[in-house]
């Protein structure tokens, strides 16, 4: 940690002392970002008294501005600005300045998600993405705990953080975080709550990329601790997470999958949840294919509860097609089921429900 601390000192002390040195243009920003459509039909139960349509479509678009200039004393800065383009969407998502240098890494000041979940390794994936929740925009989940992920990676707000990524060191490579993210008033322990004060996260990383004579293997292994600025106690905690992945590949296969483990979820001392996926790919010319599972589940618990206590169950699988159309333009499609449980302490099934889906559309990268 004395070495993450030295480095990231180290970077912004460089960035101010030599602010002067900056390169005669200033840094002009490059568009990118992607697109996708997707049409699907789904079958699924009644939940709840609500009956759901069929065939949907759904998009998922996002636009980049990024840039960045090397200055005379050799440090490279860059700006990144990712905005959500869809037309419900809230706009922004990662904003941040990046300091850059080849022996001292890269820090990352704004808004973006934790070394751990941008380092993360997940069971590979083709189609429309099976550890991200985009399922449960074909398939509803109606269950009713608060902050159940849809993902084996750590939280990823994208909440203002200080960011450092180490060099790149025989294949192994250190990330550590801190930042500051917004109470979410839906919070079991917030709600009612006056309280518009902030969590402080602090996550770390190690990843792992490396070949083999054809053997390519990636690997990860975070933490993660939400100090949630209040005082603990018996019905109130910090919550902490633990993950690890694994990617192994060869020949055009790929097989991975990941594992998390999570302590006092939302803050409610003792409420646990863990999750993990596991898939294999293969991938020859333009086309590739997947198939892969993911199980999570999750302690019904609130906040000074008390006798048994259930869990709910999030359990879903996909099989995956892509066919690469060339300048950027892909054609995927997913075949999915997905079966998800409210095991609420009042023994009911009201927000159970499962289904499955079809689904195929074009991604776009410009």
């Amino acid at each position: 940690m004395k070495k993450i601390l030295a480095g990231t000192t180290a970077l912004v002390a460089c960035a101010v002392i030599t602010s002067h040195a900056n390169a005669a243009d200033p840094i002009k920003l490059s568009l990118g970002g992607f697109a996708e459509a997707w049409v699907g039909y789904a079958d699924q139960d009644t939940v709840g008294g609500n009956d759901y349509a069929n065939v949907t479509v759904q998009q998922d678009t996002e636009v980049y501005f990024r840039g960045s200039t090397k200055l005379d004393n050799g440090l490279t800065v860059g700006v990144n600005i990712d905005m959500e383009a869809d037309s419900n969407a809230a706009d922004m998502d990662d904003v941040f300045v990046s300091i850059a240098s080849d022996t001292l890494g890269e820090l990352h000041i704004g808004a973006t998600p934790g070394a751990a979940n941008s380092m993360g390794n997940l069971a590979p994936e083709v189609g429309i993405g099976n550890n991200d929740g985009d399922v449960e925009n074909w398939i509803a989940s109606n269950i009713s705990n608060a902050n159940f992920a849809n993902s084996t990676l750590t939280a990823g707000e994208t909440g203002q953080k200080i960011v450092y990524y180490s060099p790149s060191i025989a294949g192994f490579q250190l990330g550590a975080s801190y930042g500051i993210i917004p109470e979410v008033v839906s919070n079991a322990v917030n709600v009612g709550s006056t309280n518009t004060g902030s969590d402080i996260q602090y996550n770390v990383a190690v990843a792992y990329s490396g070949d083999f004579g054809g053997v390519t293997v990636g690997a990860d292994v975070g933490y993660e601790l939400i100090d949630n600025g209040g005082t603990n106690g018996t019905s109130v905690n910090n919550e902490s997470a633990g993950r690890a992945g694994l990617n192994i590949g060869v020949a055009g296969f790929t097989i991975g999958g990941s594992f998390i483990a999570k302590n006092n979820v939302g803050a409610v001392s003792s409420k646990d949840m863990d999750g993990w996926d596991l898939g294999v790919s293969y991938e020859t010319g333009p086309y590739g294919v997947s198939v892969n599972y993911m199980s999570l589940s999750q302690d019904d618990k609130t906040a000074g509860s008390t006798g048994t206590v259930l869990e709910d169950e999030k359990n879903t699988w996909m099989v995956s097609g892509s066919y690469d159309l060339g300048a950027g333009v892909a054609l995927k499609g997913s075949v999915f089921a997905a079966d998800f449980d409210d095991a609420s302490a009042t023994g009911t099934t009201t927000n159970d429900n499962d289904g499955f889906g079809v689904v195929a559309g074009l991604a776009i990268d410009f």
